[in-house]
């Protein structure tokens, strides 16, 4: 028996209990999570919105949590090097049999037989303890992030979503004469952790970083952006860019997205990272394509990352946290008790990042 959060995927609802989830006899490590984040997805197990979530199988509660830091509390010798006492992070998806899925890239899964941790078909990690195999963990090796560390799941995927720019930005020559990005303009489209965490990678790539949302932000997030060097506007009123080369959307909202698809330079990436299945649609007219198809604009999505995108987060988590100007510390806006359920049905005012302690 172990405490848990739990819902019922898809159906919904949020519960804190004792529940029955037999312990492995011949496991390879087990772990205690420290912090789990709540983020957009897990609210959306919970109200019911993610019909594509499903408990694992033989149990009809699925365990939340795809987020996590967690501390070895016993591990046999492994080639991974992980020992009892080390603080890692688990990863999310799993491998199918696809090819990606083979060689390491689940992110890419080809034919969507892979399972994710507390979303499809595999408890999470929102519990008191669990099994894993060393395979499947990152090594925290900077013990004063910890608590941060919390944060390399949502990291990793803005790694992955650049690698994705990598990519696909080379079918043109998109740099300048002088080989960099300097004084390309990059968008992102919202306020959550994954956005301000977009913002920081952007600057690494010397863009012009800008951030917007349809709702001016707090004192606190306009302080923690600004410290990042870049600039927030509220886009129902005038937009102070002329065009945009690198539009990063973390909303999902349609309207929102081709609102600035229609302001991209020539040669310009949309990357489509936000998921919102109860968004409205918006009308996309024979002029829209047009722009998108005259100017090579490109419009793709990313999801997930590879085990090696977790270890790029960590290197820039530790990177950005002792920076002069750190406010990785900063996204983390409330910590919570597993026993506080509420936290999943009513977001904070203000929340960047909110997690539990466990």
């Amino acid at each position: 028996m172990v405490n848990a959060l739990t819902t019922n995927a898809p159906s919904g609802g949020i519960e804190f209990h004792n529940v029955l989830i037999p312990d492995q006899k011949d496991f390879e490590v087990k772990l205690k999570p420290l912090y789990t984040g709540i983020c957009g997805t897990d609210r959306g197990e919970v109200n019911g919105s993610l019909s594509f979530a499903y408990n694992q199988p033989g149990y009809n509660f699925l365990v939340l949590g795809h987020e996590a830091v967690c501390q070895v509390i016993d591990a046999t010798e492994n080639e991974y090097g992980i020992k009892t006492g080390d603080y890692v992070v688990p990863v999310v998806r799993r491998p199918g049999n696809c090819v990606n899925c083979r060689i390491g890239r689940e992110d890419n899964c080809s034919d969507g037989k892979k399972n994710e941790a507390g979303i499809t078909g595999l408890h999470g990690f929102m519990r008191d303890y669990f099994f894993d195999s060393p395979g499947n963990l990152v090594k925290v090796n900077d013990r004063s992030m910890v608590r941060e560390a919390v944060l390399t799941e949502p990291a990793k995927n803005v790694m992955k979503a650049f690698e994705v720019f990598d990519t696909i930005s080379k079918r043109s020559i998109y740099q300048n004469e002088d080989s960099t990005f300097a004084g390309k303009n990059c968008l992102i489209i919202g306020s959550g952790s994954e956005a301000f965490i977009y913002t920081m990678m952007a600057h690494e790539y010397m863009f012009n970083v800008y951030m917007t949302n349809r709702h001016t932000l707090g004192e606190s997030k306009l302080s923690i952006l600004e410290k990042t060097g870049s600039i927030f506007f509220d886009y129902t009123d005038n937009v102070p860019l002329k065009g945009i080369d690198l539009l990063i959307d973390t909303s999902g909202d349609p309207a929102t997205i081709f609102k600035f698809v229609r302001m991209m330079n020539n040669n310009g990436v949309t990357i489509l990272f936000g998921t919102n299945g109860k968004a409205p649609g918006t009308q996309v007219n024979g002029e829209d394509i047009d722009y998108i198809i005259e100017r090579n604009i490109c419009m793709v999505g990313s999801v997930d990352g590879a085990k090696k995108h977790y270890f790029d987060a960590l290197r820039y988590l530790e990177k950005w946290g002792h920076s002069q100007n750190s406010v990785i510390n900063k996204l983390i806006t409330g910590t919570y008790s597993p026993e506080n359920t509420e936290i999943f049905l009513t977001k904070p005012e203000g929340e960047i990042k909110s997690i539990i302690k466990w």
